[in-house]
């Protein structure tokens, strides 16, 4: 009878730790999204992980108008999704990344997403009652989870009779043990053996297909945790992760035989990993699952973008809380410009699914760039700069002056206003644009292309997608530096005031040329960077000021750095001459 007692007893112990574990983790889940909200991601990235993120966003890429890699590359757009990066979920992060590389040009979807990034900003504990929710799917280290759960349509199917016959014959061979123990024990051991060798072998074809599915049956559990919450906001994305859930439920059911419901696992899913590879449960579950797949594969899809657009939107709201009160402004969109652009699906649940969203009425109109105190939101110690215009920029002053990041931080408010409607700036209002550049080139070694070819074919790429109908904000930074001064400022010349006199396109152009400031003056409007160089020091106060640059510090650079003197009287010497006279000597 002590014995019975001591047994219940410590059932009930074991019982009650398992929810006061469980109480815990909650607790400690909430605090942590509590904790990093508005603050930088320390995630390591890998280029795996970077590659991984992109699967998503060439799946739903659109023919134009998206951030091409170049610019993506340029803008070192990688870094800002990495601080931005505060997502909980696979689904969440490739979605981010797919949002920050597709603006938009939909009134209706910018309100949208307005609305709940301001809603997570404001109400804590129920985008903290969310984002738990949500927290249970985890992340991918190395694979995509949209990629493989779309290849699971490319896995061969296969019968689920040679894991049965394993089952069968592992307990026959435990039976023989009792009857004739030598050969019992031995007859075990190789089938122990054959079944742990044959389940290794399919779970590693399977291995990326398996977790993409672990990751679907946390995606369900998840969405359905979510639908009980009681947040009204979401009363419409709620309503539709019911109805895609309902589909799946034998995907729910087991779930424990393929992995665990949550992202860590614990004592008793160990146990069960011991299980699956004796009796192959979780491949003869996975054939299972495969049928349902095939049946509402386009459903598991449009739930991934459901909670893909919440977790990225979380995210949204989390980098509005790292730039701080008065560190952002809401944009003012000027949708006067655009009809619609087909764009990323399954975000506004609200949305008409037969809207037209074909094309443009052809209408032409004057872009606009407005922006006060902008600023780079990468910077530990940004200069902020404010910019009125509805025509191109010429950019002059000498290098490190701010030339670069200034085109960056003009882009980058651009992209944030059309993408998660949040710009680093104290006003900002502008048309809807489309957004390329043409700044941190290279030669194209593999494809025995020098520096020129490949700045002409990037700038050609510019030049025909300034023909689309929308309006065009580009940026180049040192234009055709890679030929000879009088063929890149005769060429530079008419590749700049094609794109400024095109009637839809703001280019922002970089240059040490002063002539362009005077060859294109009825095009562009000059704007300069300035700095102060004495006997021992420069100095760049990085502001933006207007007019073309005006100062001559090159040679005074040299003397400071201590070059002869005799190198420095015959540089000023040939310097005036050739302002004198327009000649060399």
């Amino acid at each position: 009878m002590e014995y019975l007692v001591l047994v219940v007893a410590a059932i009930l112990l074991l019982i009650g730790k398992g929810f006061y574990d469980k109480k815990k983790y909650k607790e400690k889940i909430r605090q942590m999204l509590r904790d990093d909200f508005g603050t930088v991601s320390e995630e390591e990235y890998t280029e795996e992980k970077l590659k991984s993120l992109q699967s998503y966003f060439h799946a739903v890429k659109r023919d134009a108008y998206d951030v091409d890699d170049i610019t993506w590359n340029d803008l070192e757009l990688d870094e800002l999704f990495m601080v931005m990066n505060r997502t909980v979920s696979a689904m969440g992060e490739e979605y981010l990344y797919a949002m920050l590389r597709q603006p938009q040009f939909d009134e209706a979807e910018m309100k949208e997403r307005e609305r709940l990034i301001s809603f997570f900003l404001n109400e804590e504990e129920k985008r903290i009652d969310v984002q738990a929710a949500l927290y249970q799917i985890g992340k991918q280290r190395k694979y995509s989870v949209y990629e493989s759960m779309n290849y699971i349509r490319n896995i061969k199917r296969e019968s689920n009779l040679p894991h049965i016959l394993a089952i069968v014959l592992l307990f026959g061979s435990l039976a023989f043990a009792f009857l004739k123990p030598a050969i019992g024990v031995i007859a075990t051991v190789v089938v122990i053996s054959y079944n742990l060798t044959a389940y290794m072998k399919r779970r590693g074809e399977l291995d990326a297909y398996l977790s993409s599915v672990t990751h679907l049956i946390r995606l369900l559990y998840a969405t359905e945790d979510v639908a009980k919450l009681s947040v009204p906001e979401l009363s419409s994305y709620v309503a539709r992760m019911k109805e895609l859930n309902k589909h799946f439920a034998a995907f729910k059911r087991n779930f424990w035989i393929i992995g665990s419901k949550k992202p860590t696992g614990d004592i008793m899913d160990m146990f069960v990993s011991y299980l699956r590879m004796l009796f192959h449960i979780d491949l003869i579950k996975f054939n299972g699952m495969l049928k349902i797949y095939d049946k509402h594969a386009d459903k598991l899809n449009e739930l991934y973008e459901v909670v893909g657009y919440l977790d990225a939107l979380c995210a949204a709201a989390s980098f509005r809380a790292l730039l701080g009160e008065g560190g952002y402004c809401v944009p003012e969109l000027l949708s006067e410009s655009v009809p619609g652009i087909p764009g990323m699906p399954g975000r506004n649940a609200d949305k008409d699914a037969n809207a037209d969203n074909s094309g443009f009425s052809g209408k032409v109109w004057t872009p606009v760039y407005e922006a006060e105190e902008l600023y780079h939101p990468l910077l530990d110690a940004p200069v902020t700069n404010s910019i009125r215009t509805n025509r191109s920029v010429l950019l002059t002053g000498s290098n490190a002056s701010g030339k670069s990041t200034f085109l960056k931080s003009v882009a980058m408010g651009a992209l944030l206003a059309q993408t998660i409607h949040t710009v680093p700036a104290k006003s900002y209002r502008a048309s809807y644009f489309q957004i390329l550049s043409s700044m941190a080139l290279r030669d194209n070694m593999q494809g025995n292309e020098s520096y020129f070819i490949v700045e002409i074919k990037s700038l050609k790429r510019i030049y025909e997608a300034a023909k689309a109908p929308v309006c065009t904000l580009c940026f180049v930074d040192e234009v055709l530096r890679g030929t000879n001064t009088v063929e890149r400022i005769a060429a530079s010349r008419e590749v700049l005031s094609g794109l400024a006199n095109s009637g839809r396109t703001i280019c922002f152009a970089a240059t040490h040329d002063i002539e362009l400031t005077y060859l294109l003056e009825k095009d562009c409007d000059n704007y300069h960077f300035e700095e102060t160089v004495t006997d021992d020091k420069v100095e760049f106060d990085y502001m933006l000021h207007e007019g073309r640059a005006t100062s001559r510090n090159a040679i005074k650079l040299l003397r400071m750095l201590g070059y002869p003197a005799e190198v420095i009287e015959r540089a000023e010497q040939s310097a005036e001459y050739f302002l004198q006279t327009g000649e060399w000597k």
